[in-house]
């Protein structure tokens, strides 16, 4: 093999590794940006939860297949007390994101339509939580080890609405504590006081 064909050669076997370079960064920016840190968890996920759908009588809380508006509808959840301006349905929440709630499916509220989803998407906000609990609950600027407290609730009754949840947090959202995270919350509208 002569000198050019062996520069032409080295040449072709440099633009491969370039490539091949190129190629592991950017994947290494792809696993950078979906990772989070090993306190709370897979990105999206959290610890299955209890929390309650704000629902209007007549006017159904669509569930989607993904998390978007456009996704398709494959299930609502309504009241059947049209006696109030809101009633609430208690809800498993088993991910989030982008302002979406991942929940588990089922209970006296829900109609599927064609019975099948175990799972489906509402938008986080129509989720709520309270602070009606005995003992206090503290407020976190991010979750997991990397938060820092940033006051607590002590006695007092706050209604939140969820905007998602990490591991064992839950990030909620009120006019007076703003958008916080929270270690405990309570489930039920009327309050978890014993």
């Amino acid at each position: 093999m002569g000198t050019w064909a062996g520069t032409q050669l080295g040449k072709g076997f440099a633009m491969i590794r370039a490539i091949i370079g190129t190629v592991s960064v950017l994947a290494g920016f792809a696993v950078l940006e979906q990772s989070v840190d090993a306190s709370t968890g897979l990105a999206g996920s959290c610890k299955a939860t209890q929390a309650y759908a704000l629902l209007q009588p007549g006017q159904p809380l669509e569930v989607r297949a993904t998390p978007t508006p456009e996704g398709v509808v494959i299930g609502s959840i309504a009241t059947r007390d049209m006696s109030r301006e809101v009633s609430t349905s208690n809800v498993t929440l088993i991910g989030s994101q982008a302002g979406w709630a991942r929940i588990a499916l089922g209970g006296a509220d829900y109609t599927a339509v064609d019975g099948k989803p175990k799972v489906g998407w509402v938008p986080a906000d129509a989720l709520a939580v309270s602070s009606k609990l005995d003992g206090d609950v503290t407020m976190f600027t991010k979750p997991g080890l990397l938060g820092a407290p940033i006051g607590q609730i002590k006695g007092e009754d706050f209604q939140f609405r969820v905007l998602g949840c990490r591991g064992e947090w839950l990030q909620v959202i009120n006019a007076e504590k703003g958008n916080v995270w929270i270690d405990r919350w309570c489930a039920k509208e009327e309050g978890c006081r014993g």
